[in-house]
């Protein structure tokens, strides 16, 4: 066995020395004794890129911060419109249930008598002929006021 490792060995082609492989030539050789210290010029050009990054980040983190208060406000606001519409349900269904008790037949002979209105009689109609002549059809009966109801009821 060699000393020398299997990249700097020599290789032999037909009876001929030729470079070892693995090795370059002197002038593109590198140096490998110590690393290269980071100098000031490359944190310099490094800066820019940081700063653009936490940038970038922070305006990111801004964002969401944004949204989430704008979601927050937007939930209380939907709760206050949430509760307003079921109150305006119930006084609908208030609503709906006195014209519905308005509407009832007692309630609006109530109402007519209020007024001094009378229940009408039989009613009549009258037919006009071809010859511009009318007859009437029906009893025709007019319509009686109905005595009002006594207020001491003992009496």
């Amino acid at each position: 066995m060699s000393a020398l490792p299997a990249y700097d060995r020599p290789t032999r082609v037909a009876g001929r020395r030729t470079q070892p492989v693995g090795r370059r030539p002197e002038s593109t050789r590198v140096s490998l004794q110590r690393p290269v210290p980071v100098t000031a010029p490359t944190a310099t050009r490094r800066a820019p890129f940081i700063a653009v990054i936490l940038l970038i980040i922070g305006g990111g983190l801004v964002t969401l911060l944004v949204l989430n208060t704008a979601i927050a406000a937007d939930s209380f606001t939907e709760r206050s419109l949430s509760q307003q519409i079921d109150q305006l349900r119930l006084q609908e269904q208030q609503l709906q249930r006195e014209v519905g008790t308005a509407q009832a037949p007692a309630a609006l002979a109530e109402a007519a008598a209020e007024l001094g209105m009378i229940p009408a009689g039989a009613p009549s109609f009258l037919i006009l002929n071809p010859d511009g002549t009318t007859e009437v059809v029906g009893p025709g009966a007019p319509a009686v006021p109905v005595p009002p109801p006594a207020a001491g009821g003992d009496e």
